[in-house]
C-alpha cells in the first residue's frame, strides 16, 4: 500500500464526515471528555509558546473549536489555519470566532497535507488522529511538513481504551465493534525516524454514564459512531451487551479512555 492508498473507502470517509456534521449542533453538550483533553493539550503548549519558529500554525480536526479557542488566545499575532473534514463543523467553529482575522477556516482531509516540504511552525490536533487510515503514517507526513525547530502536538485515544467494553464482549462471545485505535509504540517509532525529539504522556480518563446505552448514545451525539471496519452488532446482540454491561456495573457505568499526549519537536 502506498501513502496515497488508504484502507478507508470514499463512502466510509463520507460517513465519518456526515456523522460529525450531523452532530455539530449537539457536540458541545456531549463532548465533555474532548473539552477536558483540549484544555490539557493547550496547557501543555505553554512551555513551547515562545520558542517555535516563525511561520503559520495549523489545527487538524477543529470540531466546534475547543482547541481553536486556546490557539487563538496563545497566538493572537500568528496566522492559524483551522481545518476539519466536516464543513458543518467548520461553520460551527467559525461562528464562535467572528472577530479573529488571524484565523483562516477551511475544509480539509488531514490525511493529505497541502505541503510536503517544511512549512508549518506548529501543527496541533486534539482527538482526531484515531480517524486517520494509518495514524502513524499520517502524522509522519505532518512531521515532514513541520519546520526545523517546529512542533507537532497531538492528543488521541490509544489502543488500551475501553477495557470493560472489550471484556464484556469476550464474556458474551460477541465481536468487539469499537474502532481500532492508534498504537502508541508504533506512532512513537514512526515519529523517531525523522530527526526529532519525541515526548509523550499517557493517562487513563474515566467517564461515567447512567447506563451502557447512554454511553453508546454519547458516541452518536458527538459524531463518533462510524464503525470503520468489521460488522455491526445486531439489535439483539447490542441489547445483550448493554444488559450485561449494566448488570456488571456497581452504580454508574464506567468507561476508561487511554489518553495519549504526543509532542514532537523537529530538530534543526
Amino acid at each position: 500500500m502506498t501513502e496515497d492508498q488508504g484502507k478507508l473507502t470514499t463512502s466510509k470517509k463520507q460517513e465519518i464526515q456526515h456523522h460529525f456534521g450531523k452532530a455539530s449542533s449537539s457536540y458541545d453538550k456531549n463532548a465533555n471528555l474532548q473539552r477536558q483533553i483540549a484544555d490539557r493539550l493547550i496547557a501543555s503548549l505553554e512551555p513551547w509558546k515562545a520558542i517555535i519558529p516563525e511561520g503559520p500554525i495549523i489545527e487538524l480536526g477543529c470540531g466546534t473549536g475547543f482547541v481553536t479557542e486556546g490557539l487563538a488566545e496563545l497566538y493572537s499575532n500568528r496566522e492559524i489555519e483551522v481545518t476539519d473534514l466536516s464543513q458543518k463543523m467548520i461553520e460551527c467553529c467559525r461562528q464562535k470566532f467572528p472577530d479573529t482575522p488571524h484565523l483562516r477556516f477551511s475544509q480539509m482531509d488531514a490525511e493529505y497535507p497541502p505541503h510536503e516540504d517544511p512549512h508549518y511552525a506548529l501543527t496541533v490536533s486534539g482527538f482526531t488522529a484515531q480517524w486517520f487510515d494509518d495514524p502513524a503514517l499520517t502524522l509522519g507526513k505532518w512531521l515532514r511538513a513541520t519546520k526545523a525547530g517546529g512542533l507537532l502536538l497531538i492528543s488521541f485515544p490509544g489502543n488500551e481504551s475501553f477495557p470493560r467494553w472489550k471484556k464484556y464482549c469476550r464474556e458474551l462471545g460477541l465481536p468487539y465493534t469499537g474502532n481500532t485505535l492508534p498504537d502508541v509504540e508504533e506512532v512513537v517509532i514512526k515519529m523517531s525516524v525523522e530527526p526529532s525529539q519525541v515526548d509523550y504522556y499517557e493517562d487513563t480518563v474515566t467517564e461515567t454514564f447512567s447506563s451502557a446505552l447512554d454511553f453508546f448514545r454519547s458516541l452518536k451525539n458527538i459524531g463518533a459512531s462510524t464503525q470503520k471496519e468489521g460488522r455491526a452488532l445486531s439489535p439483539s446482540e447490542l441489547s445483550l451487551l448493554i444488559d450485561h454491561w449494566d448488570s456488571q456495573s456497581e452504580g454508574p457505568v464506567k468507561v476508561d479512555y487511554h489518553v495519549v499526549f504526543l509532542a514532537v519537536k523537529k530538530d534543526f
